[in-house]
């Protein structure tokens, strides 16, 4: 069996936001966590942009982001940088609505 991630995944049940500019934002589950990448379930199909930002709810983190596969809702979510600690308190991102 032919190995594809470089890390293992740990299985999570996280909400998720993928934030799609500084006013826009879209509900996800983080299905699966690794330190490399994430698997994210969207509450509604929506092609996601070459680069964006997913924020864990819980730990108020907020990573930079590239879709490394998509298939419907489910999304391969490759981490592209550091997560920075309560980066939108205050900032427009937490007021973010849900994207159409």
């Amino acid at each position: 069996m032919l190995k594809r991630r470089a890390e293992r995944r740990t299985r999570t049940l996280k909400e998720g936001k993928v934030l799609l500019s500084d006013y826009v934002a879209t509900r996800c589950t983080i299905r699966d966590l690794s330190p490399g990448g994430a698997r994210i379930e969207l509450e509604t199909a929506i092609v996601l942009p070459s680069a964006f930002r997913l924020q864990i709810v819980s730990a108020d983190v907020t990573i930079p982001a590239t879709s490394a596969w998509q298939r419907g809702t489910e999304v391969g979510v490759k981490f592209t940088g550091v997560g920075v600690v309560g980066a939108l308190q205050g900032a427009a991102g937490r007021r973010a609505t849900r994207a159409a």
